[in-house]
């Protein structure tokens, strides 16, 4: 086995042990809720209406299509072709990648900037790419707003969660970290917009210059694309509010339709806090679409709230199957995309 034979199959060993990993995690985290209350969650789901599913669904593909809709807004802004169709259809597609590849949301943000440069005419390539990076900075500007926002207001809540293996009296060290890590998040989602202020650095602007030349121009297109997004502050500012109240809380509405189907009475505030710290726990690399973290701490939130840690763990657990449902439908869409289809003709004909 040469060389070349040898990197190729340490690197496909690396990424099935990374799947493998993150579905050990994700199983882990489920299997635990399991087994807390085998008797009392088989009571829960047994008394459930599917009915509650259909609103459920729909509420959950709503915002899909949202952030579809506005990744399509952003290339519009830069002048980068995207026809609507082609936009939710590779948004499907990173939602199921996220889910199937090493590398959690951002792994899905790869794909979709992967096959999309191959659509775009030369020339916009880099922009086109840069598209996708946009989205996901105006995407977690919103779910890092949302939460520093819905804080200070939670903390008597957050006082009352149970961490398993955690003093009581840690809470507020656990609260004041994660209010410091959203803040950091918000901070380096928003750092590309001051670009200009990092040049006047003088070593940092020698190592943007070298960077820019070893990508040949790269850097600098990206910083200019930036450039063009700033220009537009007040289409990226209610980009920014649609992804707080259309794409993050929009979330959220399945778990009411879900306590619904329980019969179970719970707090509005009380669940769009434990989603939304959820959301972001579900932002870490080595879950699968965020499962597992994201349902433990929802679920000891929803618990501290005062629903049942039953009713809660049915309720989330639905929620998850559910949103894997939606991912996997992304799957469907990589299939049937009439753009690979097309780069096949073009390339035939070439």
């Amino acid at each position: 086995m040469n060389g070349t034979s040898k990197s190729s199959f340490w690197s496909k060993a690396r990424k099935i042990f990374g799947f493998l990993l993150k579905f050990a995690i994700a199983s882990a985290a489920v299997w635990f809720l399991l087994l807390r209350n085998p008797q009392a969650l088989k009571t829960s789901l047994t008394g459930f209406s599917l009915f509650w599913l259909i609103p459920a669904g729909i509420a959950y593909c709503f915002h899909m299509l949202v952030v579809g809709w506005r990744w399509k807004k952003l290339t519009s802004i830069l002048g980068v072709e995207l026809p609507g169709a082609e936009a939710y259809s590779l948004t499907f597609q990173g939602y199921f990648f996220s889910l199937v590849i090493p590398g959690g949301a951002i792994g899905g943000d790869v794909v979709k900037m992967g096959v999309f440069s191959k659509r775009t005419k030369t020339g916009a390539k880099a922009e086109g790419a840069f598209t996708i990076l946009m989205d996901r900075i105006v995407g977690m500007i919103s779910l890092f707003l949302l939460t520093l926002a819905l804080l200070p207001f939670a903390v008597p809540l957050l006082m009352q969660v149970e961490v398993p293996g955690v003093h009581h009296s840690l809470n507020p060290a656990l609260i004041a970290a994660f209010a410091l890590l959203c803040l950091a998040g918000l901070g380096a989602s928003c750092i590309i917009f001051f670009h200009q202020a990092i040049r006047k650095v003088g070593f940092l602007d020698k190592w943007m210059q070298t960077a820019d030349r070893i990508s040949h121009g790269l850097l600098f297109r990206m910083t200019a694309a930036t450039d063009v997004y700033a220009r537009h502050w007040k289409d990226l500012s209610l980009l920014v509010l649609i992804g707080i109240f259309l794409v993050h809380i929009m979330t959220v509405i399945p778990l009411f339709f879900l306590f619904a189907g329980m019969g179970v009475r719970y707090s509005v505030f009380a669940v769009i806090v434990a989603l939304t710290i959820g959301n972001i726990v579900g932002l870490l690399p080595f879950l699968p679409a965020g499962v597992g973290g994201r349902d433990l701490v929802t679920v000891m939130i929803l618990t501290a709230s005062g629903i049942p840690a039953d009713r809660g763990t049915c309720a989330m657990l639905i929620y998850t199957m559910i949103l894997l449902f939606f991912n996997l439908l992304g799957g469907v869409f990589f299939v049937f995309d009439s753009g690979r289809k097309q780069e096949a003709v073009k390339n035939a004909e070439s």
